[in-house]
């Protein structure tokens, strides 16, 4: 009897979404994307509750989580690697 390890497509790309989820560089861009214009449009009237104020809650710890997570690997490489 033979097992025949097959990659399917669907299996193919939800491991490429993964890897793309998990990314640091993701979170920290697509946190900047959404604190950049709340911030735009909370400053124009602080007075006012928006939705922007929960968009703000939200992305900001997602941009805390990956910076910490650069820059544990950066602290974490061997000086070798970084000439």
């Amino acid at each position: 009897m033979k097992i025949a390890l097959t990659n399917k497509p669907e299996m193919k790309f939800l491991s490429l979404l993964k890897q793309f989820i998990t990314n640091p560089w993701i979170g920290a861009l697509a946190s900047l994307a959404i604190i950049i214009p709340s911030l735009y449009i909370i400053l124009d009237d602080v007075t006012v509750l928006r939705k922007e104020y929960i968009l703000l809650i939200i992305s900001f710890p997602v941009y805390l989580k990956s910076l910490k997570k650069i820059f544990d690997e950066i602290l974490d490489t061997p000086d070798d690697t970084l000439n």
